[in-house]
């Protein structure tokens, strides 16, 4: 039976990776929480027809004593789709992932640039520049990725990636591959038009394939959030602010000034609403700052 468990777990793994176009990142994450889960349960012969549903609830519950909600809930999202998958194919007789108990994540509304700060950020490399601590072209394509993270609201992964080829000048839009490679079209302001345009007239032929790529070198994500560590501790801005919370101000300042929620939706390549809709308790707590700032019996 051992044998066969890791068989089905093989095929677990290629079906959510190939056909679930889970990214990396995830199956890594789902990988580790099963890891967990077949060390707490099994001994020696892994038999996944022998886990009922009062084993999976004693382990999420024991995980919850060691471990932050989101951790566990991780955990209980990766269970529940491994033995969907295995009941699928006719592993297991039974499911024993059905009302699985998951443990409610807290919803914290994330941390935001202003306005002011943002502007600061994004003039950030050029007046490093003009003091001479970044040369010309490494301040050119930091400011294109300030701009690309803020223009253009994209992930870490959707930005380092960029094909120069999926850049339309004219129209001021790119393609992008978001998550479980879906392709979707951003919209880019002429600044940040202009920031790519003076970078690629300095990278010295090399015209083609990824935009961040140098010398057959792709920038990882970590060079990425250095480059903007750099800028925050050079700008005396808050050293915890990250790439995804550019995102989320840039999410935040198109709903204030008057963005159509499913219009925002299709920006950020969420594929649910719901997950836009975390915006709208943004904006609101906004509206209430505003209001007890304002109102005379606030």
């Amino acid at each position: 039976m051992e044998a066969e468990g890791n068989e089905s777990l093989s095929r677990y793994y290629d079906y959510i990776r190939s056909e679930c176009r889970f990214s990396p990142a995830t199956v890594a994450t789902y990988r580790n929480a099963i890891n967990v889960f077949m060390k707490w349960k099994f001994h020696g012969e892994v038999d996944f027809s022998k886990v009922s549903h009062r084993d999976l609830q004693d382990f999420i519950i024991e995980e919850q004593r060691r471990h932050r909600r989101t951790t566990v809930h991780n955990y209980t999202s990766a269970l529940r789709s491994l033995f969907n998958f295995l009941f699928a194919n006719g592993k297991i007789s039974s499911n024993p992932s059905i009302d699985l108990l998951t443990p409610k994540l807290e919803k914290t509304l994330p941390k935001i640039f202003t306005l002011s700060q943002i502007k600061e950020l994004l003039a950030a490399p050029m007046r490093a520049c003009g003091e001479e601590k970044i040369s010309r072209e490494m301040a050119l394509r930091d400011a294109m990725i300030l701009e690309l993270f803020y223009g253009a609201g994209l992930r870490i992964s959707e930005l380092r990636n960029i094909e120069i080829g999926a850049i339309d000048f004219t129209n001021r839009t790119l393609k992008v591959l978001g998550k479980r490679s879906k392709e979707r079209i951003c919209p880019f302001p002429m600044a940040t038009s202009e920031i790519i345009k003076q970078y690629l007239g300095v990278r010295k032929n090399q015209l083609t394939g990824k935009l961040f790529e140098h010398d057959g070198k792709l920038l990882t994500p970590r060079e990425m959030q250095y480059r903007l560590k750099f800028y925050l501790r050079f700008s005396g801005l808050p050293m915890d602010l990250s790439p995804h919370k550019i995102r989320h101000s840039y999410a935040t300042h198109l709903l204030n000034a008057g963005a159509d929620l499913r219009l925002l939706q299709e920006l950020l390549g969420h594929s649910s609403l719901s997950t836009t809709q975390v915006y709208t308790h943004i904006d609101s707590a906004r509206m209430k700052n505003i209001h007890e700032a304002c109102h005379p019996r606030a």
